[in-house]
């Protein structure tokens, strides 16, 4: 399954690293965010994020009932300032690699069958209640 960089078209901004089957599973990740259409991407190779000395304790958060997410507490967070990559995902986000970044051709109506800007159909109106039954009275043969 390949790893792939994301950022947005217009700003260059990172939006993140992400493992994903498809491309389509990429913009269904994507839309947690913004707008898969808004990104392009480029597939990544050997790499990783990476801490320099001194190594940094992470703490491993844990649940006090089912309830709880894990990293829920602020003091839990990873400490992702101190954090890099490795250099060859490093050349990738600064563009320095000399690979080509691909839109995303995928959008949110692609996904979910549905334009997001499209509003909502007007309800159909109500029907008129049903006329209710007659009694009809029989005559008697004679």
């Amino acid at each position: 399954m390949p790893a792939y960089l994301v950022r947005t078209i217009k700003e260059h901004d990172l939006v993140g690293v992400f493992y994903a089957s498809n491309v389509y599973d990429l913009a269904y990740m994507l839309d947690e965010v913004l707008d898969p259409s808004q990104c392009e991407y480029t597939s990544i190779g050997p790499g990783g994020v990476i801490w320099e000395e001194p190594a940094i304790s992470i703490p491993v958060p844990r649940k006090v009932n089912d309830d709880d997410e894990p990293g829920d507490d602020e003091d839990n967070l990873i400490p992702w300032k101190d954090a890099r990559f490795t250099e060859n995902w490093a050349l990738l986000a600064y563009n320095e690699s000399g690979k080509r970044w691909k839109k995303l051709e995928v959008t949110v109506e692609d996904l979910y069958g549905i334009d997001p800007e499209t509003p909502e159909p007007d309800p159909p109106p109500a029907r008129a209640p049903k006329p209710t039954g007659k009694v009809v009275p029989f005559r008697r043969r004679k």
